[in-house]
């Protein structure tokens, strides 16, 4: 279940904010991330207050002042990481996004079995076989000019 709630936002997100770059010509991408980043913080305080986890937390960063140098740096990280993502999704669009961070996760899949001996399971490698299937399908689709999915109405 926890699989498929991620799937499907993740494809969500970068569908959802390559229509907002379509729709909003004038919309920048630091506006974009400004208000993903607000209601991040919205939804991650109220899920610290629901489950009581707000004062645990405050008082370990009270407790240990040398994580704001942690947070710094990634904020820092996670900015520019951001801003690459929506050049990639304002620029190019989000087929071509999912299609580099698919790409992206098979390769660190592969260096992890490759570099530490990890094994993949005939069922892993159906899977993996499955996604690059699904991904060569896109490029190709793209390359093509060909949309994806036609929406009707």
């Amino acid at each position: 279940m926890l699989l498929f709630l991620f799937l499907f936002f993740d494809s969500f997100t970068s569908q959802f904010q390559s229509r907002m770059f379509q729709r909003h010509r004038d919309l920048s991408m630091v506006e974009l991330m400004f208000a993903t980043s607000a209601f991040s913080t919205v939804l991650s305080l109220v899920t610290l207050i629901h489950s009581n986890e707000l004062q645990p937390a405050l008082r370990f960063v009270m407790d240990h002042s040398e994580i704001h140098l942690h947070f710094l740096l990634f904020s820092i990280c996670s900015t520019i990481g951001q801003l690459f993502i929506f050049y990639t999704i304002k620029n190019f669009g989000a087929v071509v996004f999912t299609i580099i961070m698919t790409t992206r996760i098979l390769l660190s899949i592969a260096l992890s079995c490759i570099l530490y001996g990890h094994e993949v399971s005939a069922t892993g490698f159906f899977g993996l076989m499955l996604v690059m299937g699904a991904v060569l399908y896109r490029i190709r689709r793209k390359a093509q000019g060909q949309q994806l999915l036609k929406w009707q109405g």
